[in-house]
């Protein structure tokens, strides 16, 4: 399991609260499939954003960073309103 660090930034400013982070997680386990290999997920909201930690089951950092960022770019395309104004650093 490798553990992928992420960072969420409101594209309009403001601090996310816990709630936010805690319907992000929601939306990523929805869009989560066998193939992204997520096993668990931690987010703490920061000043900088929400902070979130993906782990990922793969045989190596690169392909856990590239299912993270498929899963990331799916949840946020979703079109759900607690998904919508992120930008997404993935922290290598």
């Amino acid at each position: 399991m490798v553990p992928v660090h992420l960072t969420l930034t409101q594209t309009g400013g403001g601090t996310p609260d816990e709630s936010q982070a805690h319907a992000l997680v929601d939306i990523l386990w929805a869009h989560a499939t066998p193939e992204c290999g997520m096993e668990h997920i931690r987010a703490r909201t920061t000043p900088a954003g929400i902070g979130i930690i993906l782990f990922i089951r793969a045989a190596s950092t690169d392909i856990a960073h590239a299912k993270a960022g498929r899963l990331m770019t799916g949840a946020l395309a979703s079109g759900a309103t607690c998904a919508r104004g992120y930008s997404v650093t993935l922290h290598h």
